[in-house]
């Protein structure tokens, strides 16, 4: 993935840059990944621009982010599975994010989003979390799943026993 580029007032291109942050959020002490850029800082009083100094400066579409970030890790503080749990689970046990998406009983491409966005609710991400740590749990849900054919049911059922032990 292409790094994504930001004009300065300098007009000269600058990388996106990212750094951890630790704030509390509704007396949470959380640790989270938050995008910015630098560019020159700018007085909000007279509007001069102090081109020897670059202070963290941010888009819309990364305030955004921040926020996504921010939310997921407060959700994740309280219970919410984590998109890395996730993607760990799945390669472990060779499952696709829409086969697990299913199973669980969520839209086809909600773990895939999970995965690339954060955890979206506290109660879905507390239902997966306890799914993919307890494979018994997990091969009920498969079990009962009437969207999967007997062939991939029976198939994910192996590959949780073989590499559950």
């Amino acid at each position: 993935m292409e790094a994504k580029k930001i004009l300065t007032r300098k007009n000269k291109p600058t990388n996106e840059l990212q750094r951890s942050v630790e704030k509390i959020f509704k007396g949470t002490k959380l640790i989270f990944t938050e995008a910015y850029y630098l560019d020159c800082e700018v007085d909000e009083n007279t509007g001069i621009i102090n081109k020897n100094k670059e202070v963290r400066h941010y888009t819309k579409d990364q305030i955004n982010r921040n926020m996504k970030a921010l939310k997921s890790a407060y959700l994740i503080s309280k219970g919410a599975v984590s998109p890395n749990e996730i993607i760990e689970f799945r390669n472990k046990y060779r499952i696709a994010a829409s086969t697990l998406s299913v199973i669980l009983g969520f839209s086809k491409n909600t773990i895939s989003n999970i995965e690339n966005e954060g955890v979206t609710s506290l109660p879905s991400g507390r239902l997966i979390k306890m799914c993919l740590s307890n494979l018994e749990l997990l091969r009920s849900y498969i079990k009962n799943c009437d969207d999967i054919d007997n062939h991939k049911k029976d198939e994910l059922d192996k590959s949780l026993l073989q590499c559950g032990l």
